[in-house]
């Protein structure tokens, strides 16, 4: 048991509540405060319509329980086995932060400080923010919306956009550091800077992030996308059969991760490869009339950016293979099906017959492996997910161009036939960026400037096919 001194037993909880509304006096002896130089521990934010009056013991529980629990990280059952029945225990607040600070051997002016930080944490009225700037002022504000970026689950979600899409950190760095953030933090600001400390950024550039995609997961008009992203003058790119080829393999690449991460598939090597593995499987053996293409397209795209990385630092530190050798082993699993058919995939890549004989023993084992792996999680036969869909801005004449002619028809036929247990999205947005799938928000995102990309490589490689 903590042993407390007679400053720490009165003083302390004497001088945290004074100020705080409990009307709980000083102890004797001691000067009385002037109005004009309030106590060390008043309310820097006093709030006349606030009805919290910690001097009732009643009231002084439920705040006790978020000091405890989110900003002392007791676990959640001890405190409601303490708190169970509280105000029927103890006479006021007083008593109760008294009997709360010995049962839990804190200091009573550290627990008295939580409680002060969270007195409003069941508030209506405006309270004060420890966010960044920045963050306070929502400039595309939306009064239906829920999202409240002092809670760290909030942030949570919000930040794994911006970090994942918005600053293209590595999903696996991401993931580790966000994972249990809600018990690890204590509130959003302080995720948010830990956040930023942690990946080396000022918190500046991570706050425009996170003020991009603050809406990005709301289903409220302007919610869905990246924070109100302003969307791209349409310049009439024609989009080429090339790069919707390659946007159906980067799709299901990205829907590959959605069913290792939903369905708890075991991963036991590189998930990135793992990804790659399903898409030129599903290709291969549920779109075999299009995965020719779509595969030659893919690899192709791959070597170009291979080549242009060429003389450069390879960097062996990420989670993606280096371009080339991701090229090669999706020729592997495609000639692994067909090795007459896929011959000239496994040509982009320069696989030799003994190259393609192997790649027929090793990839035969990860289809049959895929094929097991997936027969539980198909839906049944005619019938589709109404746990899955396929979104796109219809305002841009972009991505209308990107989804016509059938692919967003294949895409809407992929995400569909899996039995999902709760709502993934599949979304193309106007703007700069890349793809990913984000687990928080089960959505996979592409943005509109990386099938730009697979445009403009199509010139440089493969003629494109004409629509």
């Amino acid at each position: 048991m903590a042993k407390w001194s007679s400053r720490t037993a009165s003083g302390l909880a004497a001088a945290a509540f004074v100020v705080s509304g409990l009307g709980v006096p000083a102890p004797a002896g001691a000067q009385e405060q002037q109005p004009a130089n309030p106590p060390p521990h008043a309310d820097p934010q006093a709030h006349p319509e606030c009805t919290v009056d910690l001097a009732n013991a009643g009231n002084l529980k439920d705040i006790l329980s978020n000091a405890l629990i989110r900003g002392l990280k007791i676990p959640k059952r001890d405190v409601a086995l303490f708190l169970d029945g509280a105000q029927d225990r103890y006479a006021n607040g007083p008593e109760l932060l008294k009997a709360a600070a010995v049962h839990f051997k804190l200091a009573e002016d550290v627990l008295a400080a939580k409680v002060e930080k969270y007195k409003h944490c069941n508030c209506k009225h405006p309270v004060p923010s420890a966010l960044h700037p920045d963050l306070q002022v929502d400039p595309h504000p939306h009064p239906e919306c829920t999202i409240n970026l002092e809670l760290a689950g909030k942030m949570n979600d919000v930040m794994s956009n911006a970090l994942l899409l918005g600053l293209s950190v590595p999903e696996r760095d991401v993931v580790a550091f966000l994972d249990g953030a809600g018990a690890k933090f204590e509130d959003g600001p302080e995720l948010f800077k830990a956040a930023a400390v942690h990946f080396k950024m000022s918190e500046d550039t991570l706050a425009a992030e996170v003020l991009k995609f603050k809406h990005c997961n709301c289903k409220h008009p302007g919610g869905g996308e990246a924070g109100g992203e302003v969307q791209q003058r349409d310049d009439g790119l024609p989009v080429s059969a090339f790069a919707k080829d390659v946007t159906l393999h980067v799709i299901l690449h990205e829907l590959g991760h959605a069913l290792i991460r939903e369905f708890d598939i075991p991963v036991l090597g590189n998930e990135e490869t793992v990804a790659d593995a399903f898409a030129t499987y599903y290709l291969t053996t549920h779109l075999p009339d299009r995965a020719l293409d779509v595969l030659t397209a893919r690899t192709t795209s791959l070597m170009i950016e291979a080549g242009e990385a060429a003389g450069m630092r390879v960097d062996w530190g990420g989670e993606h293979d280096h371009d080339a050798r991701r090229a090669n082993q999706i020729a592997a699993l495609a000639v692994a099906a067909d090795p007459v058919k896929y011959k000239q995939v496994a040509d982009i890549v320069g696989m030799s017959e003994k190259d393609i004989e192997d790649a027929r023993d090793y990839g035969g084992e990860i289809r049959r492996s895929w094929r097991r792996v997936l027969g539980p999680l198909w839906m049944p036969e005619g019938a589709t997910s109404a746990e899955a869909r396929v979104i796109y801005d219809d305002g841009s004449a972009f991505l209308i161009r990107l989804c016509e002619d059938g692919l967003a028809s294949e895409i809407d036929t992929a995400i569909k036939g899996f039995d999902w247990h709760s709502q993934v999205t599949i979304r193309f947005v106007d703007g700069d960026g890349g793809a990913g799938w984000n687990r928080s928000g089960r959505t996979i995102t592409v943005h509109s400037a990386y099938v730009r990309r697979f445009i403009q490589q199509g010139g440089r490689g493969l003629p494109a096919r004409s629509n």
